[in-house]
């Protein structure tokens, strides 16, 4: 139903900037409720059971919201993409910063409606160092993991954003990657790679987990320079050897 209402009337660039916020927003909010649920109903013993849980979750929302949008129109849901689209010259500057403001859009507006339904068990979700990391790591822990791994799904994104021929395939892959990237992550870093996921819960509960927001914004966005540079030299050179 969705689909034919977007594509009754108005340009590509609506159509896109509804998606990207109804994707970033559902994408983030299903995944949340669902490592409530982990934490809420799983022992802290069965912690590995926990990880696996939380990371299908948001994995398997993010390919399935992937794979269906862009049936419609090209969407990336996440900011860490959008950044590496633009560095190559793939969007335009206005789209760029459009769609990164309707991808947090849909992320606050997720948040909100968390901090409304769960309010006494959104605190769990906060992600950040020191207390607020499982393993108890310090801020350069935290930078590290994330600019890794964002650096390796945003490389992820540059391939199978070239050689998918079908956007179910593409969204599988991409989905497939964020299981593993999570499952390796949320001990650490809580479990993020996307910018987004920190205003989730972060923005709504208090000073302290206000202030970690930044850190994961820098690192995933520099996670995401450093791999659309890196992609670029291997399609070079793959292209000179071709």
């Amino acid at each position: 139903m969705l689909r034919y209402f977007l594509l009754l009337r108005g340009g590509e660039n609506i159509k896109k900037n509804i998606l990207e916020f109804f994707c970033s927003g559902w994408h983030l909010l299903a995944g949340s409720i669902v490592e409530l649920f982990a934490f809420s109903y799983l022992s802290s013993s069965n912690f590995i059971l926990q990880f696996f849980i939380i990371a299908l979750g948001y994995s398997l929302f993010f390919g399935i919201l992937y794979s269906l949008s862009n049936t419609i129109c090209k969407v990336e849901i996440n900011p860490i993409f959008t950044f590496s689209l633009w560095l190559r010259n793939k969007i335009s500057t206005k789209q760029f910063l459009f769609t990164i403001i309707w991808q947090m859009l849909g992320g606050i507006c997720a948040g909100a409606l968390l901090y409304i339904c769960f309010s006494n068990q959104i605190s769990q979700l906060v992600i950040g160092y020191g207390n607020f990391s499982m393993f108890k790591v310090p801020l350069g822990v935290i930078i590290l993991v994330e600019f890794l791994l964002c650096f390796l799904f945003v490389f992820c994104f540059c391939l199978v954003h070239k050689k998918a021929k079908k956007h179910r395939r593409e969204g599988l892959y991409l989905g497939i990657a964020l299981f593993w990237l999570l499952l390796f992550s949320i001990p650490y870093t809580g479990g993020s790679v996307n910018p987004v996921r920190a205003l989730i819960s972060n923005l709504f509960v208090n000073s302290d987990g206000l202030r970690q927001i930044p850190f994961y914004l820098i690192s995933s966005l520099s996670g995401s320079l450093f791999a659309t540079v890196i992609y670029h030299i291997y399609s070079h050179l793959n292209n000179k050897v071709s």
